[in-house]
């Protein structure tokens, strides 16, 4: 039997092997996830609060942002160090993980208590205990990826497979024990109880390597010169692009009447469902990539998989959803509500798919250490979120644009579900098109 798995893991690669192993095992969790998302937050929270879910899980990714930049360089080192074997090297890097949680949480806990207030009257919802949760969850989403990359670094993608079966269960548990209390807390705390199964399982996973016979040795002079090269445009991608998004999840909640933005959490959730498949083979490309990228090849083929295996699944998800939309929506007493917006869930899962896929490219660009696709991605991201903030706040505009322009703004009435969404869509197609142009001109041999 170990001699049959063995050929067809050969026969298969270990792009395709491991990432059908973590789908398998991420989808069994996404089956909780899913009736986390689609029938339990819908149930415990009402909808005049449904809309603020999102933005709440993406101020908190705000919050997480600092962390976030200082661990970036953690995915491609600890690839690094664990593929020369240098697990000496991989300890002292988690360890300095420990030090930055410790004083990032102090700083962002004492700007919170200044800047958390307005994002609870933008929100329109009651403050409570929400903000510490609301950062710890942005805190401890950073620090539990930290261990992941090692993971990922080691190879160890059995471990991630039990981390997502096991992280959807105990998320549904603590779930059901605190948001009949107070429905948006509990929603935080169950949130934040994945990242803290990541933590826990990759501490004992690791011990393996890392452990007391494993001497912590220090970053040397010219790898922490490296570093901060690879970090800095990555840095400058994540704060724009986490800002931005922040700014996106409010609009939806700000500008949108309270039962579109209710609506966009419900068809938001199921277009998830089409980002599956890409999640899946990034855990696994990732760290091929960047193995490639240190020996100086392109690994296209790699790259062509990554690609056809995210968008392609995606697709067909968007497919099943434009031929059952509305029954679907119909079928579930919690969704009936939203039925009408049925046409709008197939563009926006088509736009996820398209955004994963574009994702998914960065993503591999990342990990080979290339970042020349940031001169258009920024620029992308601006137009994206800007332009929503233009048409729909166009009075801020009387008296500075002639009023023709204002008044053309006025007539789009860009403040509905809709418009959102096919702004999204059609911002996300040029998007990919420029990432097509990008592949193609790379490909295209130069002449001398």
């Amino acid at each position: 039997m170990k001699s049959l798995i063995h050929r067809i893991h050969e026969r298969c690669g270990d792009l395709w092997w491991y990432a059908i192993l973590i789908f398998v095992a991420c989808r069994s969790g996404d089956v909780i996830q899913a009736f986390i998302g689609l029938w339990l937050v819908p149930h415990y929270v009402p909808q005049s609060e449904l809309g603020a879910a999102l933005p709440l899980l993406q101020i908190g990714g705000a919050f997480g942002l600092p962390l976030s930049i200082l661990v970036i360089p953690f995915s491609r080192w600890l690839t690094l160090y664990s593929a020369r074997g240098e697990y000496g090297k991989v300890k002292r890097m988690l360890a300095l993980a420990f030090r930055s949680v410790a004083i990032v949480f102090a700083i962002v806990l004492l700007s919170a208590h200044f800047i958390m207030p307005l994002f609870f009257e933008r929100l329109r919802i009651e403050k409570g205990s929400l903000g510490v949760l609301i950062i710890c969850t942005g805190l401890i989403g950073p620090f539990a990826n930290v261990f992941n990359n090692a993971l990922q670094g080691l190879k160890r993608f059995k471990t991630i497979a039990i981390i997502n079966v096991v992280g959807a269960p105990v998320r549904l548990l603590v779930m059901l024990a605190t948001m009949p209390f107070r429905a948006l807390a509990g929603y935080m705390l169950g949130q934040m109880s994945a990242p803290l199964i990541t933590i826990a399982v990759s501490w004992f996973s690791l011990r393996k390597e890392l452990g007391g016979s494993v001497k912590s040795i220090p970053i040397g002079r010219s790898d922490g010169c490296a570093m901060l090269r690879y970090a800095a445009p990555l840095a400058v991608n994540m704060l724009i692009g986490t800002v931005l998004g922040t700014w996106q999840m409010l609009l939806f909640r700000q500008r949108l009447p309270e039962v579109e933005s209710a609506a966009f959490y419900i068809i938001s959730r199921l277009a998830e469902v089409s980002t599956y498949a890409g999640i899946s083979l990034s855990i696994v490309a990732f760290p091929l990539a960047t193995e490639a990228g240190e020996h100086g090849g392109r690994f296209s083929g790699l790259l062509w998989r990554f690609l056809g295996g995210t968008f392609l699944p995606g697709a067909a998800v968007m497919l099943v959803f434009a031929l059952i939309g509305e029954p679907l929506l119909k079928a579930v007493p919690l969704w009936r509500d939203y039925a009408c917006y049925w046409p709008l869930l197939a563009l926006y899962t088509l736009r996820m798919a398209i955004c994963t896929t574009s994702g998914a490219f960065a993503t591999y660009e990342t990990a080979a250490g290339r970042f020349t696709f940031m001169w258009y991605w920024i620029p992308s991201m601006l137009v994206e979120t800007g332009g929503l903030v233009v048409l729909t706040g166009y009075g801020v505009f009387n008296g500075i644009l002639p009023p023709c322009v204002v008044g053309w703004m006025e007539s789009l009435n860009a403040a509905r579900l809709d418009f959102f969404v096919w702004w999204l869509l059609c911002c996300a197609a040029v998007h990919m098109l420029m990432v097509a142009c990008h592949i193609l001109l790379r490909a295209t041999p130069r002449r001398a």
